[in-house]
C-alpha cells in the first residue's frame, strides 16, 4: 500500500525517505511534523527526540532495496515500509 508523509503525520510516525541512487541506499529522517532533521534526531519545530522507524521509498527500485534491506537484517526486523504516493 503507497503511502504519503501526510498519512505518516497524522499516524504520528516519524520516518525515512529513502531513495536509491548510484548503488548507494539514501535515507532521509524526518520527524511526523514534516521536518527534516539533523544527525541528533531532534525535531526544533516540536521539540522532541525522534524515533524514524518506518520508510518511505521514493520509488520502485528503492522499495525493492529496502525491503531485502529489512527482510535481511534482523537489527532493521522492526522497521515497516511503503512506497510513497
Amino acid at each position: 500500500m503507497a503511502m504519503t508523509p501526510d498519512d505518516l503525520k497524522q499516524q504520528k510516525q516519524d520516518y525515512f525517505i529513502a531513495s536509491w541512487h548510484d548503488q548507494q541506499l539514501e535515507m532521509e529522517p524526518h520527524c511526523h511534523c514534516g521536518r527534516e532533521l539533523e544527525e541528533n534526531y531532534h525535531c526544533e519545530l516540536c521539540d522532541r527526540d525522534c524515533e524514524c522507524t518506518f520508510i518511505l521509498c521514493s520509488d520502485d527500485a528503492t522499495y525493492h532495496v529496502v525491503q531485502k534491506f529489512v527482510h535481511g537484517n534482523p537489527d532493521f526486523k522492526h522497521f515497516q515500509f511503503a512506497l510513497k504516493a
